[in-house]
């Protein structure tokens, strides 16, 4: 039996202008991971990340908690399967949806001016914006869409659980909501256009783990934080 350990990165830049590195709070989320995998006597013959700093850096902190206490954990290997969807898929489609929506289009414009302002709604606005696009793009309504098709996405990302090796007991991998959505969609064997039901709600640092069992990868637990106790530090976006 092997397992695998999917992690959300940690918070990002709320405000969006550098959402690529991990806030103070992010940081302290990876940390306390860290620690409740010690806690709970879990170790990992392999460590997997997405390209993004992000991911990268909730990683790092993760380890650091095993690496301080002289504790034995692999050096991360980098796969894209595991990166969230490309930036330009989602600026592409807005494009698309504002010459046909002006509802979208003002809510854009709105977004933009919070985002150069650095005001707190702009994470209201973009996830408003965002769960429109997603919509299209799972439906495909605009396909083709640069760089890849939500079919095209799914089949990228499946490939990741698929590269674990066989031989491997316990894997830790920190991607992104997209990405661990997909994950959970493929294991529960659903349909493509069902699973942005898992993407809302995937929160920072949040802990799935999946078996598996004749080569299929199965669902144990789903977007758990046992390692935030304190409710202040259990966040979205």
């Amino acid at each position: 039996m092997s397992l695998l350990y999917l992690v959300r990165h940690g918070q990002a830049d709320r405000l969006g202008k550098n959402y690529d590195q991990l806030t103070e709070h992010g940081w302290k989320q990876a940390k306390l991971l860290g620690e409740y995998f010690k806690s709970q006597r879990i170790e990992f013959d392999s460590v997997y990340t997405g390209t993004l700093n992000r991911q990268k850096q909730t990683a790092q902190g993760i380890i650091e908690s095993f690496s301080k206490d002289i504790f034995c954990i692999p050096e991360p290997v980098e796969n894209s399967a595991w990166d969230e969807f490309d930036s330009k898929m989602w600026l592409g489609l807005a494009a698309k949806i504002r010459h046909a929506n002006d509802n979208f289009a003002k809510l854009y414009e709105s977004y933009k001016k919070a985002w150069e302002e650095g005001k707190e709604e702009t994470r209201d606005y973009f996830q408003e914006l965002i769960q429109i696009v997603l919509n299209d793009w799972v439906h495909g309504v605009w396909d083709p869409v640069e760089p890849y098709t939500f079919k095209e996405y799914v089949e990228k990302v499946s490939f990741g659980p698929k590269e674990i090796p066989n031989d491997v007991k316990s894997t830790l991998v920190v991607s992104s909501s997209t990405p661990i959505a997909i994950m959970m969609g493929l294991s529960c064997k659903m349909q493509p256009v069902e699973f942005p039901v898992f993407m809302k709600s995937i929160t920072n640092s949040s802990l799935s783990i999946f078996r598996r069992e004749n080569g299929h990868w199965e669902p144990v637990s789903w977007n758990n934080t046992p390692h935030l106790q304190n409710p202040d530090l259990v966040t979205l976006v």
